[in-house]
């Protein structure tokens, strides 16, 4: 996550997403404050990229990888970037679903790893 400023910890109703340390973001389920997941992000310049963003199995299906995304939307929304983009692995075609829920759209061509890349505009890109 290097180069990465987000105004941490960001909060919304379900989770908490916090500096894990490690150069991830932990996500912490507020009901009761156990870590939930994690989320991976690179700054690519004018580009906020999810590397990866996991919902530990026992806690999916509750909303906070939605949380999750949207929060890191918005915080990447208020910085410097034009764009966010994410990836869909391969192997897990759930995650392609999960990221156009969340208002990105597909790329074409092959992404990252043989996945799909999926890309929301921010602002209007600079010249």
């Amino acid at each position: 996550m290097a180069g990465v400023i987000l105004d941490l910890p960001l909060q919304g109703a379900r989770v908490r997403i916090e500096d894990a340390g490690d150069g991830s973001l932990r996500i912490v389920r507020l009901s009761d404050g156990l870590a939930a997941g994690h989320v991976r992000l690179e700054d690519r310049g004018r580009e906020l990229f999810v590397d990866a963003l996991c919902i530990d199995t026992a806690a999916r299906g509750y909303g906070l990888g939605s949380e999750t995304a949207r929060l890191v939307r918005e915080a990447a929304e208020r910085g410097p970037w034009d764009a966010l983009t994410a990836w869909a692995p391969p192997h897990l075609g759930l995650s392609v679903y999960f990221w156009c829920r969340m208002g990105l759209r597909p790329l074409h061509g092959e992404g990252p790893g043989g996945g799909i890349a999926f890309r929301r505009e921010l602002r209007a890109t600079h010249p």
